[in-house]
């Protein structure tokens, strides 16, 4: 076999093996975006969204509770993102000066990345609850944490 047929062999093959690579990319691209379409898509009717005020009984909410329990965990990271990932709503803790446990939470209750509520924390329990009503971030209401439940500013 002569240089010149060996050469081109070489280069027709890199040819073929590099459009070969890029191909597979291109595949794979486009078969996970189509995926990811899929799963944007809500399998079924979104669940009921949780009151945003308080019972009328002083009962705590669910969320309420799983707050307090979260708020029972020590800060070992500056920011605890989704604490509950198998509920209808998200929790996320976060702890701004390190050693002093967690110090503020932020509440969306129907996971569509808007926070609904924010809650300020001081020595491990909730102190100030503000709420956007509206689900737009826009926090109308305030209310302080008074025996175990939460109360109208």
């Amino acid at each position: 076999m002569k240089f010149k047929t060996f050469l081109a062999l070489v280069i027709a093959g890199g040819v073929a093996l590099s459009a070969l690579v890029i191909g597979s990319c291109v595949w794979l691209f486009t078969a996970r975006r189509a995926s990811d379409a899929v799963a944007l898509q809500p399998l079924a009717p979104s669940s009921p969204q949780a009151p945003a005020v308080p019972a009328a009984d002083g009962a705590l909410r669910p969320v309420d509770r799983d707050l307090l329990e979260a708020l029972r965990r020590p800060a070992t990271t500056d920011r605890l993102k989704d604490a509950f990932p198998g509920r209808p709503y998200k929790i996320s803790l976060y702890c701004d000066t390190p050693g002093q446990g967690w110090n503020r939470a932020k509440i969306d209750l129907n996971r569509n990345n808007k926070w609904d509520e924010k809650i300020t924390i001081v020595n491990g329990e909730p102190t100030k609850r503000a709420v956007a009503s509206r689900d737009d971030e826009n926090y109308d209401a305030e209310y302080r944490w008074r025996g175990g439940q939460w109360a109208p500013k």
